[in-house]
């Protein structure tokens, strides 16, 4: 009897010891960390089901089930330093390579440091539920407290070798609806291959400008005798190398002109808006005309800027050659979801029918979208410059010529994420002057640079009447 007493204490003290284990890690296994521009809080609880789950206030929290022991590990973004982040974010691709090792190394001390705190927890965990239990002997204590230690080994073994990261495909979110597309977007793209994205815009820094230097040749023996050079962007999509791409071909062609169709920014925030300093960096005159994932704060910076036009419903006259242009319908609304496909068949409509009862129209007509570029009837205009599809094309339909811009960002982070690399494309517009000094669209050049900047192209196509044929057409590759 007194020998099953025993064994019955030895089974309290090990529960105890449990209890004492999984209370401390409840109540103190909260941190706070530190890095670079950012401070996250780390904490595990007990909890069913068991999860991962990222917090963002006051956005919500995206959580996916990730293991199969009953623990809840959560993480949560308290503090953002935005002008450390800018500087981060918008820093030459060279200077970020520190950055990212900064970062790596930090994420690999924070894991150490969180485990060693829980082993540290179940030490003390173990030790306190025995006391609290009566246990006064000084060796029981010292083996409970080994005992609390391998508890925390086993649980951090059993969560890292059941952990399933293919569980992020299948996500949760709990929190403002009308951010749920953002919050999910952020998920997949960051918490599935931020290894393999990091790598990736390693690999285009150094690869980008090798490929960008043939403009530097191509340019002097290519180049078209014109009176004006317009420049067409669009959909750069926060991606701060696009202007390295822009600026290259600046400085190897006559550029007198930007025209950008839109999509500047992703989500259209204050941090993002600090993109539009690269556009005053040009020196040039930049006509921009809004996007579906703008914002008022994008273009209130935009409008600062001294160098730019904005052309929304109104026509504007720069260097001589007349523009025109409507913002996209869902600009500087919360989310950047397209206008239905019926909201857009009628702007064009309205577009359409204002201009055609005017006489004396613009050259060039600027839109985002490609569903209401492609429906304006050819004939009202010389060019209509859109972009949104992230795909270069050049149609020319009746005397007007309609030229998408492709992605001059590579579609951002996206185009990292995906499988198949977009590459960074724009437009060259070459007009000459008549006998009445009006500017008449001569060539467009189509440019790209595919893979991760590991080769390059131009084509030319000559647009003026009847020369628009297969042998009028060249390419430089």
């Amino acid at each position: 009897m007194q020998q099953l007493t025993k064994d019955r204490r030895k089974h309290l003290q090990f529960v105890f010891v449990c209890l004492g284990v999984l209370l401390f890690i409840n109540l103190f296994s909260s941190t706070d960390y530190h890095s670079l521009s950012a401070t996250v809080n780390l904490n595990v609880a007990v909890g069913y089901p068991p999860r991962t789950s990222l917090i963002i206030p006051p956005i919500g929290e995206i959580r996916a089930n990730t293991h199969w022991l009953p623990i809840r590990l959560n993480l949560e973004l308290k503090n953002v330093n935005l002008s450390l982040l800018r500087s981060i974010v918008f820093a030459s691709p060279g200077a970020t390579e520190p950055v990212f090792k900064e970062f790596e190394e930090d994420i690999r001390k924070l894991v150490v440091f969180f485990v060693v705190k829980l082993l540290g927890l179940g030490l003390f965990g173990a030790v306190f539920a025995l006391f609290f239990l009566g246990v006064r002997d000084q060796r029981t204590l010292v083996w409970g407290g080994i005992a609390g230690v391998m508890v925390i080994l086993l649980l951090v073994v059993s969560v890292y070798f059941t952990y399933d990261l293919s569980a992020f495909e299948r996500l949760e979110y709990e929190g403002i609806i009308e951010a749920a597309p953002w919050a999910l977007n952020l998920a997949w793209q960051v918490l599935g291959e931020v290894e393999e994205l990091g790598t990736r815009v390693q690999v285009l820094a150094e690869n980008l400008y090798s490929a960008l230097q043939q403009l530097e040749t191509i340019g002097p023996i290519g180049l078209v005798e014109a009176d004006l050079v317009a420049l067409h962007v669009s959909d750069i999509h926060n991606n701060p190398v696009a202007y390295d791409f822009a600026r290259q071909v600046i400085e190897s062609f006559p550029i007198d002109l930007v025209l950008d169709t839109g999509d500047l920014t992703d989500w259209g925030t204050a941090l993002e808006a600090e993109v539009t300093k690269r556009i005053a960096e040009l020196e040039l005159p930049y006509v921009f005309v809004s996007g579906n994932h703008e914002s008022i704060q994008v273009l209130d910076r935009l409008q600062a800027l001294e160098n730019v036009t904005i052309v929304d419903h109104t026509e504007k006259v720069i260097l001589g050659l007349r523009i025109a242009g409507v913002g996209d319908l869902v600009a500087m609304k919360p989310l950047p979801t397209p206008a239905p496909v019926g909201d857009l068949s009628e702007q064009a409509r309205d577009i359409n029918s204002f201009w055609a009862s005017i006489e004396d129209r613009p050259d060039i007509f600027m839109i985002h979208n490609h569903r209401v570029a492609k429906a304006i009837e050819p004939g009202l205009f010389s060019a209509v410059l859109y972009g949104h599809t992230h795909v270069l094309d050049l149609q020319q339909i009746g005397g007007t010529v309609y030229n998408n811009a492709g992605t001059t960002g590579a579609a951002g982070i996206r185009g990292f994420q995906s499988k198949e690399l977009l590459p960074y494309s724009l437009s060259l517009l070459y007009f000459v002057h008549n006998d009445q000094g009006r500017p008449i669209l001569y060539a467009v050049d189509g440019v790209h640079v595919t893979g991760l900047g590991q080769s390059f192209s131009l084509q030319r196509t000559f647009v003026e009447y009847g020369r628009n044929l297969a042998p009028d057409v060249e390419m430089v590759r």
